[in-house]
């Protein structure tokens, strides 16, 4: 919930920068002390600090450096040769450095060195951070910021990144950063047209086509260029001459995005603006997200289990699998991170990461991380299908051409990750479980088991220090004893130094026998919890117990602010302080989340030692700040609809967002987290249901825009329960409302109606006109789909009335375009031109984009079905092109049928099956059931206007299955086409 650093300005970590030198990699290895460069001399020495700076502040093992620069050709006296590598590197970084002075720059570890540079002092860290910044920049559909990040990122190259550095390493590093440069230029120009500049774009694609003859992507972008100029047959050339080239010397023939491309722009015709990669097409590609935790700079042991699951990450033969298992805090996920950044260089198009929290009572669902890792991968918010195959399809399709690695950590069984697996060669993924996943074919298992002693020794030592460990071997023996040489419980009984190790051990051991009754591995994990809750002050205890009580995934700090009744500055030390200490874990700055032992345990104590009233207070805050937010998310993506909740004002402002897109792509991201709270808060009798329902209210924009939520209907059933149970019809009626809005969303109007109706039905006893204006909209919508006309102008009729008692102008537009369908249904076809010309004048007068575009759409219908053809294509086209500035890829597969549909009625047949099969291509990558549908029966009329009874028998077939599963009328009438076939 907090903002990311700016790019070139990132936080070095750690105590802060301790270097002045800056380095740069994108060309020759340079290192400079402010203007002056400094010799780094011969080329091994290049190579020893290219990894050591690639690497910065991560141990780098004597091992992996040997094999990094020498590889194979390691002469016998390597070792001697890499010390004095070192030893001249520290003469170059540190010159007159005092013997015993506090910082270093290049540190000796354990096993190795490390290299300590703040991340804006190092051009390739820069670079990442910009390019990952455009990508979420394009995202949220801010091209000009994409643009001048992508300039300014690829200012910095300077030639061949790390020319002339020898060694595998250095080799590896060239291939894949110039796979960085190529896809960062590809975006750069792909962010040009999308801004118009296709001139500026045709120059510098003509070149790169040339450089790169079998690069598809580049001649998709020069082809969108030259067509976007005005120059349709040299557009088409390019894909001529691709595929010549393509057959001739690879033997292949072009992929599907190229085919698509080409029938796009000969659809188009000359001049128009073709649907594809570089506009609003299929999904770009990213810029290799970076999403692994942080390695751990205290890792120890393992090292034969890293092999082994290195080994197979490594392999190309097929999707390489490595899972690790074992009980709760053995350290699966810090051998699972480890080997990932040990393997990252082999999958240069990113790393992905989730927790499915396969242990908690509700583990996170595969749709949702699939939405996630999509997003990440540059799909749209608006463009993420709604069903799990559709998005599993879509992951994979993206993956297929990659070499991306995947971590699932806290994985459950095979059932929650089958549709996380790549399907293609060349990607990786790497599992975690406390189960042994045995049915995972081809996987290399590795079950971890308790640190050997030398191992628990050795971390010990680490963390307590060589001279604790040396005074007391004893008690560090029985220290690790009581441990059962864990090593989470080891981190957290030697992360303070204020207690000697024969204290520790004597704490141990009574602790362990007043929890006597334990198994033996439960109560080595507890007892070391016990011991870690005695070493904090009342501050870090209390704030140890409540940040484990929601049932979120992680918190930011904020939140964790909102929650502590605390400042932000002070919540976050706080946070800081428990992460020093093993307590917590920072999955990204400024962001937080438990072990799940840890959280299990955080929240017993909790139970059992703070007061109800204030675990309940916490909690209450925490709704109410996230109610806040999601308060002015709803009201910065509609702004011109009245919240249809409580007006009673929050105690906490919460935050506020500068644009619709920021405001939507804030509630997708925390959607898992609120509905986890609304369901929480559900089941928790001391908790506000009012405040409950009213976030749950507060993600409407996502279905209104298309977005499609996961998870909305279990939330909003499970409170409306709640409320039922507890007599609260006001929180009932708007759980009501959100479920049965999400049902008709997906054209089950059938079963959206009698849910609407009961919702109704509490709004009038409440006397809730708010909600009873919203809740009659969306019941209207469902009875024009129905054909129910009379009902649906009933129900917009009075809707009408309460929008405008209400002067929200958001309802008063919505209403007067679905009243006007209804009118023209009832046979006052210039009433319904009217009222839907009155839709549009306000929507353009407030300024509202989607009501403008839903607007124009409902016009748009009354003008066909009054012959004013022109005029209908003009409003349709227009709502197309505002649809997809929202980014909702829904409303736009409507859109595409609608226009197939006019074409169809004017006797353009052709027209009619090029829109048509866009609608479907796009219904069937969403999972959009009652929009595929529609596509497939135009399809089916643009087939019979052409002749081919076949193709169009085929599509009417599919079109009626899918309308009578429905329940839409809509059937009968493809029902009646067939037989006139």
């Amino acid at each position: 919930m907090s903002p990311s650093a700016s790019p070139g300005h990132a936080s070095g970590g750690g105590s802060g920068r301790t270097a002045a030198h800056r380095f740069t990699v994108l060309g020759p290895l340079r290192v400079h002390d402010g203007p002056a460069e400094v010799p780094v001399g011969a080329p091994r020495l290049q190579a020893v600090l290219a990894v050591l700076l690639l690497r910065a502040r991560t141990s780098v093992s004597v091992r992996d450096l040997v094999a990094a620069v020498w590889g194979d050709e390691a002469p016998p006296g390597v070792l001697g040769s890499l010390r004095t590598h070192v030893f001249t590197l520290r003469r170059l970084l540190e010159p007159g450095r005092a013997p015993r002075a506090a910082a270093r720059t290049l540190v000796t570890t354990d096993d190795g060195y490390a290299l300590r540079v703040a991340p804006e002092d190092v051009d390739v860290t820069v670079f990442e951070l910009r390019t990952a910044e455009a990508l979420r920049a394009r995202a949220a559909g801010r091209p000009e910021r994409a643009r001048s990040l992508l300039v300014s990122a690829l200012d910095l190259w300077r030639g061949r990144p790390l020319a002339g550095v020898p060694g595998p390493y250095a080799e590896a590093q060239r291939t894949r950063l110039e796979e960085l440069r190529l896809s960062a230029v590809e975006a750069r120009w792909e962010a040009e047209i999308a801004l118009g500049g296709h001139d500026n774009a045709l120059g510098p694609l003509r070149a790169l086509a040339a450089e790169h003859p079998w690069r598809e992507r580049v001649h998709e972008l020069l082809m969108t260029a030259l067509h976007h100029a005005g120059r349709q047959a040299d557009a088409l050339d390019v894909h001529t001459h691709v595929r010549r080239v393509l057959a001739e010397e690879l033997g292949t023939r072009p992929g599907p995005g190229l085919d698509r491309l080409q029938r796009k722009i000969l659809t188009a015709g000359p001049g128009g603006r073709a649907d594809d990669a570089a506009g609003t097409g299929a999904p770009p590609r990213s810029y290799g997200p970076a999403r692994l935790p942080q390695d751990i700079a205290d890792f120890t042991g393992r090292n034969d289990e890293a092999d082994r699951l290195c080994a197979a990450l490594e392999s190309d033969r097929t999707v390489a699998l490595g899972s690790i298992s074992g009980m709760g805090g053995i350290g699966k996920t810090a051998l699972a991170v480890r080997v990932a950044h040990r393997t990252r260089h082999r999958f240069p198009d990113g790393q992905l990461y989730a927790d499915l929290r396969g242990t908690d009572p509700r583990p996170v669902e595969p749709m949702e991380v699939l939405g996630r890792f999509l997003r990440v991968l540059g799909v749209p918010a608006g463009h993420l299908p709604a069903l799990p195959g559709e998005r599993a399809a879509l992951y994979r399709s993206l993956l297929a051409t990659r070499r991306v690695l995947v971590l699932l950590d806290n994985v459950r069984d095979l059932a929650q990750v089958r549709d996380l697996l790549p399907g293609a060669p060349g990607s990786a993924v790497l599992l975690t479980s406390r189960s042994r996943l045995a049915g995972l074919t081809g996987a290399t298992l590795v079950d971890l088991r308790p640190m050997g002693r030398a191992e628990a020794l050795e971390l010990l030592t680490r963390i307590a220090g060589g001279r604790s460990v040396s005074a007391e071997p004893e008690a560090a023996a029985e220290v690790l004893d009581a441990c059962g040489r864990l090593p989470l419980a080891i981190r957290i009984v030697a992360a303070r130094p204020d207690r000697t190790l024969g204290e520790t051990a004597a704490l141990l051991a009574d602790e362990r026998r007043r929890l006597g009754t334990l198994r033996a591995e439960d109560t080595a994990v507890e007892t070391t919890f016990r011991l870690g809750m005695e070493l904090l002050d009342a501050e870090r205890v209390r704030a140890f117990r409540l940040l484990a009580l929601p049932e979120t995934p992680e918190l930011g700090v904020p939140a964790a602010a909102a929650l502590l009744a605390r400042p932000e500055r002070e919540a976050e030390e706080l946070c800081e302080s428990l992460v020093d200490l093993s307590l917590l874990e920072s999955v990204a700055p400024g962001r937080y989340r438990y072990h799940d032992l840890l959280r299990l345990f955080a929240r017993q104590t909790a139970v059992a030692e703070v007061p109800d009233h204030e675990r309940t207070a916490a909690l209450a805050r925490l709704l109410e700040f996230c109610l806040a937010t999601a308060l002015d998310a709803h009201r910065t993506s509609l702004p011109d609809d009245v919240f249809p909740g409580n007006a009673a004002p929050l105690r906490s402002a919460g935050l506020v967002f500068p644009c619709p897109r920021e405001a939507t792509a804030w509630l997708l991201d925390e959607q898992t987290s609120l509905l986890g709270l609304v369901e929480q808060a559900a089941g928790d009798v001391s908790l506000s249901l009012t405040v409950c329902a009213d976030l749950l209210l507060a993600a409407d924009p996502l279905g209104r825009l298309g977005a499609q939520p996961y998870g909305i209907e279990r939330a909003a059933r499970i409170l409306a329960e709640a409320a039922r149970a507890a007599g609260h019809r006001t929180a009932e009626a708007r759980a009501l409302y959100m479920l049965g809005s999400s049902v008709q969303h997906r054209f089950a109007m059938r079963l959206g109606g009698p849910v609407l109706d009961r919702a109704a039905e509490l709004c009038r006893a409440t006397g809730d006109r708010t909600l009873l204006a919203h809740v009659l909209i969306t019941r209207g919508g469902g009875a024009l789909a129905l054909r129910d006309f009379t009902t649906a102008h009933a129900l917009l009729t009075e809707a009408l009335t309460h929008g405008r008692a209400l002067a929200s102008r958001g309802v008063e537009a919505y209403t007067l375009g679905f009243l006007g369908l209804a009118l023209l249904a009832t046979g006052r076809a210039e009433e319904g031109l009217a009222r839907c010309r009155e839709a549009v004048a306000v929507t353009r007068a407030t300024g509202d984009v989607a009501g403008q575009a839903n607007a124009l759409h409902n016009l748009a219908q009354v003008c066909l079905r009054t012959g004013r053809m022109p005029e209908a294509f003009d409003h349709l086209h227009e709502s197309l092109r505002l649809w997809r500035g929202t980014g909702s890829r829904f409303r736009e597969g409507l859109l595409l049928g609608a226009i197939a549909q006019a074409h169809n009625l004017s006797g353009r047949p052709v027209e009619a099956a090029e829109h048509a099969a866009r609608a479907r291509d796009i219904a069937e990558a969403r999972g959009d059931a009652g929009i595929l549908a529609r596509a497939l029966a135009q399809l089916g009329h643009a087939h019979r206007a052409q002749g081919d009874t076949d193709r169009a028998r085929e599509h009417y077939h599919r079109a009626e299955g899918v309308f009578r599963e429905l329940g839409l009328p809509d059937a009968d009438d493809i029902a009646r086409h067939l037989r006139e076939l």
